[in-house]
């Protein structure tokens, strides 16, 4: 059986945008469970620890101190990370599948499961003794030390943008999903705008209403949509931008269903992205929600940022020849990655003095990365398209006579002499000549056909 064979009915050719990302596994339970596994679990609640105290430390006025342990954690963590593909790394930083006796108490046992934590500790330490010896005022590079807050801070930029094209990544994998064969059909692009501008006017209402009742504010539909008349402008400004700037993609994918089909759906799924984050940023501007609510939001989008990145690295690297990130180092990486994401944070919270503006500055940073992945996610899955029927086009061309529709083509010279005189003897061979006409009439001069004055004039 051939590849094509194997191939499901209706799928795209091989290599194609859509193909590649229906390949993806969309399912992220397998990461959690990895994630979450209780024999890696300390891991989970030092990190939880220590970026709490860092915080704090960076809110007391020990920026420096704080972004040296941020990025020592993280690069002890990420060789952690480097090296768990060896059994005895494994060992350390694992606990075993079987439970130990209960004769030593829950609380010994828990205390006892933290040793895991030692060797990436341990290799932090190592980074904090080399980042001195760097960077120190006796330093090989100079005294850089000051100027760590900063740019642990800066790469807060680049943690944004990561979290946007892994939730992108995520999302279009999702969009891909059980599709319709591939075929033509006409797709109604006015349609599929009109119910995604129908599900997101809804859903932003019935979000912005929860919001006003925690916060004791409005108590009516109507009276949410008056007061928050601020937010759905911009709403239908970003909304019809998004749309806008995709209408090209659109139009030519509604002339395949399949195609139709995922934009339709990723237009849905990455603008639901947008005006949630949209949302954020407004209630944040507008609400002011509590300290401890600003504080588990930022828990719960360091969690969910560090999940899908994860995610993203390992959906790429299965089918690259770098292989960073495996289910054995999925944890370390993704714990490295953390421990960076909460430093540059901490970091923006001293510069900006408030962890809102910083709160609100990512999710504005990933909203942006949302509309500039629109168009492109598109072009790239109908770009391919239209590579793979130009090739078809090109094999059809090139495909021998025998196996193309009948032509009727005009009579060839031979064809027209044996009709005229059937006891004409046929022959198979073509000889040369035998498609050409040949005239009868003598060939054309120069001057033929000029009229010739009688007389001549000669003249001295």
């Amino acid at each position: 059986m051939s590849d094509d064979d194997d191939r499901p009915s209706g799928a795209p050719p091989e290599g194609s945008g859509i193909e590649a990302l229906q390949s993806q596994d969309a399912s992220i339970w397998a990461l959690l469970g990895v994630l979450l596994s209780t024999r890696t679990l300390p891991h989970i609640v030092m990190v939880l620890v220590l970026s709490s105290v860092l915080h704090i430390m960076a809110s007391s006025g020990f920026e420096t101190l704080s972004a040296i342990g941020f990025i020592s954690l993280s690069t002890g963590y990420f060789l952690t990370g480097m090296l768990a593909s060896n059994a005895t790394v494994q060992r350390w930083t694992t606990l075993p599948d079987t439970t130990e006796d209960d004769s030593k108490g829950r609380f010994k046992s828990m205390i006892s499961s933290f040793r895991i934590c030692l060797f990436p500790l341990l290799a932090s330490l190592c980074a904090v003794i080399g980042l001195q010896l760097l960077v120190s005022e006796n330093g090989a590079l100079g005294d850089w030390s000051s100027s760590l807050p900063l740019i642990l801070s800066s790469l807060f930029v680049i943690w944004a943008i990561v979290q946007g094209r892994s939730f992108a990544k995520w999302l279009s994998t999702l969009a891909a999903q059980r599709l319709p064969p591939a075929e033509e059909g006409e797709g109604s692009t006015t349609v599929a705008t009109s119910v995604a501008l129908v599900v997101l006017v809804v859903l932003s209402c019935v979000i912005l209403f929860v919001f006003e009742f925690l916060t004791d504010g409005a108590s009516t539909p109507a009276a949410v949509i008056v007061e928050n008349i601020v937010f759905y402008a911009f709403f239908a400004a970003i909304f019809a931008a998004s749309f806008w700037l995709t209408r090209n993609q659109r139009s030519v994918a509604a002339s395949q269903r399949h195609l139709h089909r995922f934009s339709s759906r990723w237009m849905l799924l990455s603008q639901a992205m947008v005006t949630w984050h949209l949302l954020t940023v407004w209630r944040h501007w507008s609400m002011t929600p509590s300290s401890a609510a600003l504080l588990i939001e930022e828990l719960l989008l360091m969690m969910v940022t560090i999940i899908m990145a994860i995610w993203s690295l390992t959906s790429r690297s299965f089918r690259s020849s770098l292989r960073l990130v495996n289910t054995q180092n999925a944890l370390p990486v993704g714990l490295a990655f953390g421990y960076a994401y909460a430093g540059s944070v901490a970091m923006l919270t001293t510069v900006l003095e408030d962890i809102g503006n910083v709160l609100m500055a990512g999710h504005i940073i990933v909203l942006l990365t949302f509309m500039w992945l629109q168009p492109k996610v598109l072009t790239q899955a109908i770009g391919d398209h239209d590579e793979g029927v130009k090739i078809q086009r090109i094999v059809a061309e090139a495909t021998p006579a025998l196996e193309q529709p009948e032509v009727v083509a005009e009579p060839s010279v031979t064809q027209e002499v044996l009709r005229q005189d059937p006891d004409a003897p046929s022959s198979t061979s073509s000889d040369i000549g035998d498609d050409v006409t040949w005239s009868k009439s003598e060939p054309q001069t120069l001057a033929e056909g000029v009229q010739w004055d009688d007389e001549i004039e000669l003249l001295d």
